[in-house]
């Protein structure tokens, strides 16, 4: 039970860190740099999170918890940081003097090597979240229907999203729309789109393994 405290701690205080990320190298409070203290504080809690499931993968979630509901948890948390960190990245792009016209022009950095590290910690969690017991089971048939459900949801958000931004789009004057739709913003607006689809997934699934243990 300690080892559960300590890592839902540790998963508030990389959240904390990552909010504080957002805000970027140049704003202070109090003398401090909001932004690198916030990068440092989500590093830290980052690697001892990873840390903890790798020395204690039974003992971070409840027993009664299956694996696949164990890596639905851990994937929402990791897919919530990337969003996060994408976020940051189009915040960025949107406060450039003008609109990149090429891949090396965009100011991706920071959200390149955000990306890799999370895809890293993600795979090191996942493969260390069944435990070390050999025979355990990893995905039931209702693990597998749940996951067709979310998968259901997704598509069903996606096309949702997709029409409303249509609509948004036809209601932005010439100038405005016109730096939505310049590939190197078109693109990323995209990529931002996938990974809100695959968080809505990971939320529909730890919403209704949540609901199924009432």
């Amino acid at each position: 039970m300690a080892i559960s405290r300590l890592a839902w701690a540790v998963l508030v205080l990389a959240l904390t860190g990552a909010l504080g990320s957002l805000f970027g190298p140049g704003v202070s409070w109090s003398r401090f740099d909001v932004g690198s203290l916030g990068g440092t504080v989500f590093g830290f809690a980052l690697w001892v999170g990873v840390g903890l499931f790798a020395a204690y993968p039974e003992r971070v979630f409840p027993s009664g918890w299956s694996i696949a509901e164990r890596r639905a948890w851990a994937g929402m948390f990791f897919v919530l940081l990337i969003f996060m960190a994408h976020l940051r990245f189009m915040w960025l792009l949107a406060g450039l003097p003008g609109v990149p016209g090429s891949v090396r022009e965009l100011p991706a950095d920071y959200f390149v090597w955000n990306l890799g590290v999370l895809l890293i910690a993600w795979a090191v969690v996942s493969s260390t979240i069944r435990g070390r017991e050999p025979d355990v089971i990893e995905s039931d048939e209702r693990d597998l229907r749940l996951r067709r459900a979310a998968d259901h949801v997704g598509d069903w958000f996606l096309t949702i999203l997709i029409a409303w931004c249509v609509g948004l789009l036809i209601a932005q004057p010439a100038q405005r729309l016109a730096w939505w739709l310049a590939p190197m913003i078109a693109a990323n607006v995209l990529v931002g789109i996938l990974i809100v689809k695959t968080l809505v997934e990971h939320a529909y699934l730890v919403g209704r393994y949540a609901w199924d243990r009432r």
